[in-house]
């Protein structure tokens, strides 16, 4: 069985792996990720994103639409603002975490991970456990936990 520094150690990993990745994935300068892009479904072409800041749609002509539905767009505009911060990427990573359903979904090691260092600290209380039963002795605890026989 794993050391439980080792299985710490690999969680440690896998969840800086992970959150870097999920940063990398909330954080770029996509059209998803800018509070003034919104997608909406257009027939033949299924979702388009478009652009709804005012500064943008004032140089666009009479038809005020925008669409920025590419990377290369979003990168070069002098507009875009990111719907997500560093602090709420890892507070929602966080949640995920804490969940075991969306954790087991979304990350399925580090789920397993989690499982087995619990498992790991149910162990060891349950052998601290069992060293203060030889400490207190039988016939003590016994009386204490009310069993006669």
């Amino acid at each position: 069985m794993k050391d439980r520094q080792e299985v710490l150690a690999r969680f440690g990993e896998l969840r800086d792996r992970y959150l870097a990745d999920r940063k990398d994935q909330y954080l770029s300068r996509r059209p998803i990720n800018c509070i003034h892009n919104i997608r909406l479904r257009v027939k033949g072409k299924g979702h388009l994103g478009f652009c709804q800041n005012p500064l943008v749609l004032s140089k666009c002509g009479p038809h005020k639409m925008f669409v920025c539905n590419d990377e290369d767009v979003s990168g070069r505009c002098h507009v875009f603002a990111c719907r997500s911060t560093n602090d709420s990427v890892e507070r929602d990573f966080n949640n995920v975490l804490s969940s075991p359903s969306r954790c087991g979904n979304d990350y399925p090691k580090l789920a397993m991970l989690i499982w087995f260092l619990q498992d790991l600290e149910a162990l060891s209380r349950a052998s601290r456990f069992g060293q203060l039963v030889k400490i207190i002795g039988s016939s003590t605890w016994k009386i204490v936990t009310l069993r006669w026989w």
